[in-house]
């Protein structure tokens, strides 16, 4: 294949990976707050210390009015150390990165104070969070007003979906709505969660039951939506994640395997 076709192949998928423009901050809070943390080891989260997901993640979207189809593994850690959190997101075929970094809060909510991505052909970007003072700082860019407590970061939100089902899985009936403000590395943006009934996935290791989390919301003219399953089988950790772009492009990841105590 020309040199030239896998450098327009690979910036379509760069273009594929990057979050939307920056939209005015919210004022939506999302369902946790995040208050003082606790202090180290007295952290009452229902998280694993340790976890490793691997998905099979496959994109979709238009060259040329033609429909191309890149597969690639992505792998998801997680860390607890104390009351101190760190997940780190890395698809190999793209060179797609993400990290968050974070603190638990008293109820063991995630705390992000710190949000990494790097795309490919792109210097990664940084977002810092510092809640004592009520600013965010995105990048080399001027400190702006922090979201309001309780808001993820583009990766964290998966981690503090799993831990507030595990806590409280009577709040997430099919049918109720669950707000969040999201943490890109330009801008806050509102989602609203809606939860589906309990669903089976097919996965590498086998179906698994899994409640979805669906978010639709109007970019423009167009729909972009993300949907998070979420399985008890597996302490309620992302089981498949996918996500349509105001391009409609399709970004979708099913899990492979699971490392986890």
């Amino acid at each position: 294949m020309p040199r030239a076709f896998l450098l327009i192949l690979a910036l379509t998928a760069a273009a594929l990976l990057q979050s939307p423009p920056a939209q005015a901050e919210p004022e939506a809070a999302g369902p946790s707050a995040a208050g003082a943390s606790s202090a180290p080891g007295q952290a009452r989260g229902a998280l694993p210390p340790t976890a490793t997901l691997v998905y099979l993640t496959t994109a979709v979207f238009r060259l040329a009015g033609l429909p191309i189809t890149m597969h690639a593994h992505t792998t998801t850690t997680w860390r607890l150390d104390g009351d101190r959190y760190e997940t780190h997101l890395h698809m190999d075929t793209a060179d797609f990165d993400q990290t968050s970094r974070g603190t638990l809060g008293a109820d063991g909510s995630l705390i992000p104070d710190r949000y990494t991505e790097k795309r490919p052909f792109h210097n990664a970007e940084s977002v810092d969070i510092d809640w004592p003072h009520g600013r965010i700082q995105f990048g080399s860019g001027p400190p702006a007003h922090s979201p309001e407590p309780g808001a993820q970061d583009r990766l964290s939100l998966q981690f503090e979906i799993a831990r507030q089902c595990e806590q409280n899985p009577e709040r997430f009936v099919p049918g109720s709505t669950h707000a969040v403000n999201l943490i890109g590395t330009h801008d806050v943006d509102p989602w609203k969660f809606s939860v589906a009934k309990e669903e089976p996935v097919d996965t590498g290791s086998g179906p698994m039951r899994a409640v979805r989390f669906s978010a639709r919301r109007m970019a423009g003219t167009v729909e972009e939506t993300m949907d998070i399953w979420v399985s008890a089988d597996l302490r309620w950790m992302p089981i498949r994640i996918r996500m349509v772009d105001r391009n409609q492009s399709i970004i979708d990841s099913v899990l492979e395997k699971a490392d986890m105590p």
